[in-house]
């Protein structure tokens, strides 16, 4: 673990308690900075930074981790909560997916301690490294033209987006830091570079304790056509066996009303776990 103050410690061990309080479910109960005894959080130098460590040897097709409906944070979830919500946003439909998102989740950050998700929110970055965030001297660093252009299209985009936004969130009352382009970027950054794939909700969901996990690319194993092919013949005769057919990391699975990581590969004790979110650029990780 890397050195870090005891208000950082008791942060991370308040969102494992709050984890293990609201159903997110591992091998075993969480405790001191582990979730379970088959993974715990850990410092990678030069590999992610913080990030999860397996605590034992694990086997591909091992469920890691099951997060609950309940406990993800989505549109629907946070505008089902709020009635003020609901009603504010109902002239406000010609926003995309993701500036609605934006909006309830500022307005689940203005609820402060009283928001269920407090403890998550307190454990995410205070900025981020997008190229919405960009500033001139950033987007001139990037050298390349179409990189330059890339930036200063989504930094126009975010304000553009935002300013849209804006007299909605005067409405919802925010505090006035919530208002600002700033936290608009700090929103849409948390949204972009954590958000999961659900199938009812377009915008995705934020799924706390779950985006510990730190970005693996995906290996030339997964593109090789003689790979699926033998994949296909070794399992055609048990199409039963969710766990070696998996084709992702993880997904919401309706029959256990959760999202479910699960490990491609062996894992031995003190690997970092990893997860793969599909292939992209440096400028498309830039992006997200």
């Amino acid at each position: 673990m890397k050195p870090s103050s005891e208000a950082e410690e008791r942060g991370l061990k308040r969102l494992l308690e709050w984890a293990a309080e609201h159903g997110i479910e591992v091998s075993e109960s969480c405790s001191s900075l582990g979730l379970g005894h088959s993974m715990g959080v850990s410092y990678f130098p030069g590999a992610g930074g913080r990030g999860v460590a397996a605590l034992r040897p694990i086997t591909k097709g091992d469920l890691l981790l099951k997060f609950p409906k309940s406990a993800l944070i989505t549109t629907h979830s946070l505008i089902s909560r709020y009635e003020t919500l609901s009603l504010a946003l109902k002239p406000h439909l010609s926003l995309s997916p993701t500036q609605i998102f934006t909006v309830c989740l500022l307005y689940e950050i203005n609820k402060g301690k009283a928001s269920p998700w407090h403890p998550y929110f307190l454990h995410l970055p205070r900025s981020y490294s997008i190229l919405a965030a960009f500033g001139e001297l950033e987007t001139q660093a990037l050298q390349v033209d179409y990189a330059i252009w890339a930036a200063q299209k989504a930094i126009s985009k975010a304000k553009y987006e935002w300013k849209q936004a804006s007299n909605l969130m005067k409405e919802l009352k925010l505090q006035p830091p919530l208002l600002t382009f700033r936290a608009w970027i700090w929103a849409t950054g948390t949204i972009s570079s954590r958000t999961l794939h659900v199938p009812w909700d377009e915008a995705g969901c934020l799924c706390p304790v779950g985006d510990l996990f730190n970005y693996a690319a995906p290996t030339e194993e997964s593109d090789s056509f003689e790979d699926v092919d033998n994949w296909k013949n070794e399992h055609a005769k048990d199409e039963l066996d969710m766990h070696s057919q998996r084709l992702t990391d993880g997904g919401y699975e309706e029959d256990a009303a959760a999202y479910c990581f699960y490990a491609k590969k062996n894992y031995d004790e003190g690997e970092q776990v990893l997860l793969s979110y599909g292939t992209y650029t440096n400028l498309e990780l830039l992006e997200l």
